[in-house]
């Protein structure tokens, strides 16, 4: 295969032609202007960069740049085509994303027109090419304008937000979300090349790989499929190799599909994350005619045994992920697209987001039915970070269209994407959608099977996934269960009573719902990031602009009611900052908390969501700029695989162990008393044996008959100790922490360098402090902890790391903060 690269510099101008060209700025273009573009991209980078318009994410410019989804646009190049690069067979143009109306012209003449940003395109363009300069257009229609048209044919359905959206095969929260802008970009989002093809192509490599229920032998079955530009035969080299294993076999087959057997005896199993290794191994297949290798594929597998474990029980149904014959406890977050204009998504970015997800002990990611198929970097980072991810299908929150062109539009979309993704040992579900079937049924009263586009979910979706991959469980929906889409007895559920209907996380302890595919709680993104997209002026709780950047309907008045109900109120935009990411963190806390003492009756908690995709006030744990809210730091806390913590009973509070670990845990438990001032008025040790990956209740004391608890000024502390070693703690407080007697402390803090950018910080305190926290660490530092609760005995390390190499640091320029 020879390839010409068609990406890097484009130049672009507005569609003239476009039907809603009135709503282009006056003076901004003129008709011969072309500006330069940079693909991949958006039209909205481009126009950042052309300084055509302000930074959409900067206070309230949003409104400023929607006219730039209302017209098309036009995106060209040329490019040199080498005369003996025409010798090839076969030229085919590969577009690996087009956002998402687009015709493509080569040469002037027309040779494709796609409607699906999802998907590559790929067509035959040898006969109009020439040797020496060529040009290509792509022309793109507004998206805006497109989605309404069909609207406007087939008709207004039963659609969340923006109806229209439903009729494009566009990332849905580009035309608005309740967390973000409403930004419907354009453009080349996804590399574009010629190929050139001289006998064949292999278009998909399959490891099929069964495991034997014994996890002893696997077989895989290496399926390859192949377009020919010529008759005859060809051979082919099938390799597998991985840890402790290679194996090659030869076929020479003039077909377009193929299977080769290969077994792995005593294979090297794929975990998830706290189970395990993540071993990988790698089919390689090599095409040879005449002796000459004509094209060559490599792709990467796990070998795991998956079940989903749905069966009777006494509380209903069980919904229950199974690897490797170990039932797994799912701990985790939704995911989105962690920008509005994917394109600016770098490597590192993913890195870092999935690096600080593993490192807060989840295992498990949902990719959200409303944003993208992820690029293939995310799918190969939970591969080796061991992250299980739950793939919806890119449809969300509403009836869809089902008229004969969409469906097929989706057939060939599902059938693409699951034969691109289908070898990521990550990837443990396919799930039809996001909440269709459960908001038709919530706002109807009627049977989820009278809701439109049903049969894209319940018929077409999943016979294709059994097509294409039949080991892997298919899902209708997130939530999905029964006749009722969100029930608690079956199927998945998503927990939105609490927040979005105003209801306390306290409420929590009634829900017993079998898996939790989503809940949340809001909070502001950090200092930094509203400093840097946020006028000085803005800076206060009510500002016009900082509402502005809360997308929910009374998202902004729900944060002061649970700010009231559970701390002081807050004094100025950065103690409002602090105190709302707090309330943000204790409710998660409380509800992972809870669903992880009923493990396995409940097995799994994904909150909502993990990251942003703009500046904004969201149910994010880490914003947009990558900086971590409080509830991060606690998630590193609540989703640790030795878990302590407390159920109020009645009189009783009963304090249990979650054990997610495969080994047995012998420690020390201890229970305590105290004041603020580190006085035990109560203590009581034994040792505890804690069974592998159980949850169980260690004690149930009546406080009130064996101590005077003094609520606002006594707290109550549990560990677990390994000779000394603290393996799991937590706090339990008698009030709510508005109602705490809570004193400035006097903190001891003692720092020193320990390597060139790292530095580390002990801290001591006179009085126990509530959630100590630096809220603006150094500009790019990372910590290893913070908002912590620190005890008087107690000492805690904090290592700051990426710090300037020309910056000194002192004690005095750490600015903690802490809850009073």
């Amino acid at each position: 295969m020879n390839i010409i690269d068609l990406n890097g510099a484009w130049e672009f101008q507005p569609d003239w032609h476009s039907p809603r060209i009135s709503q282009l700025p006056d003076g901004l273009f003129q008709k011969d202007e072309w500006l330069p573009a940079s693909v991949p991209g958006t039209v909205h980078t481009d126009l950042l960069a052309a300084e055509k318009i302000p930074d959409p994410f900067h206070r309230d410019n949003e409104w400023q740049v929607q006219w730039v989804a209302e017209i098309g646009w036009r995106y060209r190049r040329t490019f040199h085509v080498p005369v003996e690069f025409l010798s090839n067979t076969a030229i085919q143009l590969v577009a690996e994303g087009l956002d998402t109306f687009a015709a493509i012209f080569l040469n002037g003449r027309q040779v494709a027109e796609t409607d699906n940003m999802f998907i590559p395109h790929r067509v035959e363009v040898k006969p109009l090419l020439r040797a020496g300069e060529n040009e290509i257009e792509i022309r793109f229609d507004s998206p805006m304008q497109r989605a309404q048209e069909l609207e406007t044919r087939y008709g207004k359905l039963p659609v969340a937000l923006e109806s229209y959206r439903v009729y494009a095969r566009k990332a849905q929260y580009s035309f608005s979300w309740d967390w973000g802008p409403k930004l419907a970009t354009s453009g080349v989002w996804r590399p574009i090349q010629l190929e050139g093809h001289r006998y064949l192509r292999i278009e998909n490599l399959f490891a099929e790989a069964q495991l034997d229920d014994d996890l002893q032998r696997a077989r895989v079955l290496a399926k390859i499929t192949v377009e020919k530009f010529t008759a005859g035969t060809a051979k082919f080299v099938v390799e597998i190799s991985g840890p402790d294993f290679h194996a090659s076999k030869q076929v020479s087959t003039s077909e377009t599909n193929l299977a080769v057997d290969f077994l792995i005896d005593q294979p090297h199993l794929w975990w998830p994350t706290g189970f395990g290794e993540q071993p990988l191994y790698e089919l390689e297949v090599r095409a040879r005619v005449d002796g000459e290798i004509v094209d060559e594929q490599t792709t990467r597998f796990g070998i795991r045994r998956l079940e989903l474990v749905r069966g009777p029980d006494a509380g209903g149904e069980s919904f229950l992920f199974r690897l490797n014959n170990v039932p797994v406890f799912c701990k985790g977050a939704n995911w989105i697209p962690s920008d509005s204009f994917i394109p600016r998504m770098s490597n590192e970015k993913y890195r870092t987001l999935l690096g600080m997800a593993r490192e807060a002990h989840m295992n498990m990611l949902r990719i959200w039915g409303g944003g993208i198929y992820e690029q293939k970097i995310f799918y190969d980072l939970c591969d080796e970070l061991g992250i299980l991810v739950w793939q919806d299908f890119m449809f969300a929150c509403g009836g869809y269209p089902d008229y004969p062109e969409f469906a097929e539009n989706v057939r060939h979309e599902v059938a693409t994407v699951v034969k691109q993704l289908r070898n990521h040992p990550c990837i443990v579900l396919w799930c039809g959608n996001n909440e269709n079937e459960w908001i038709w049924n919530m706002e109807t009263r009627r049977s989820y099977r009278e809701m439109p586009g049903v049969s894209l979910f319940e018929k077409i979706i999943p016979k294709i996934c059994a097509e294409h991959d039949p080991a892997r469980p298919y899902w209708q929906s997130s939530p999905f269960g029964g006749d009722d889409p969100n029930s608690e007895r079956e199927g998945d559920r998503h927990q939105w009573n609490i927040w979005s209907n105003w209801v306390d996380p306290a409420a929590v302890s009634k829900d017993r719902g079998r898996f939790l595919s989503e809940f949340g709680f809001q909070a502001p993104a950090t200092l930094s990031t509203w400093k840097k997209f946020l006028a000085p002026a803005d800076l206060w709780p009510q500002s016009a602009v900082f509402e502005h950047h809360n997308k929910q309907v009374e998202g902004a008045e729900r944060l002061y009611r649970f700010l009231a109900g559970h701390v002081k109120m807050a004094h100025g935009f950065e103690d409002f900052v602090f105190k709302t990411q707090l309330v943000q963190a204790e409710a998660l806390k409380t509800m992972v908390e809870h669903w992880r003492r009923e493990k396995f009756h409940t097995a799994g908690a994904l909150y909502w969501q993990l990251n942003d995709c703009w500046p904004v006030s969201s149910w994010a744990v880490i914003d947009s700029e990558l900086q971590p809210k409080a509830a991060y730091w606690y998630s590193r806390r609540f989703f640790a695989p030795l878990l302590v913590s407390f159920k109020p009973a009645g009189k009783f509070v009963e304090i249990w162990a979650t054990n997610d670990t495969l080994s047995t845990v012998e420690a020390e438990f201890e229970i305590e008393v105290l004041d603020f001032f580190g006085e035990v008025a109560w203590a009581r040790r034994e040792h505890m044996r804690i069974p592998a990956n159980i949850s169980l209740r260690l004690a149930a004391p009546a406080f009130d008959e064996l101590v005077k608890i003094d609520p606002h000024r006594q707290y109550l502390r549990a560990r677990l100790r390994e000779e000394g070693r603290i393996l799991a703690e937590n706090r339990h407080f008698f009030c709510r922490f508005k109602q705490l007697k809570l004193e400035t402390p006097h903190l001891d803090c003692r720092l020193k360098q320990v390597e060139a950018q790292t530095w580390q910080v002990q801290i001591k305190s006179d009085r126990f402090v509530k959630n100590l926290a630096l809220l603006e660490p150094p500009a790019g530092a990372t910590l290893t902890d913070n908002f912590f609760d620190l005890d008087v005995e107690g000492e805690s390390t904090i290592v700051i790391g990426n710090v300037p190499t020309d910056l000194t640091l002192k004690s005095g320029d750490l600015l903690w903060t802490w809850l009073l």
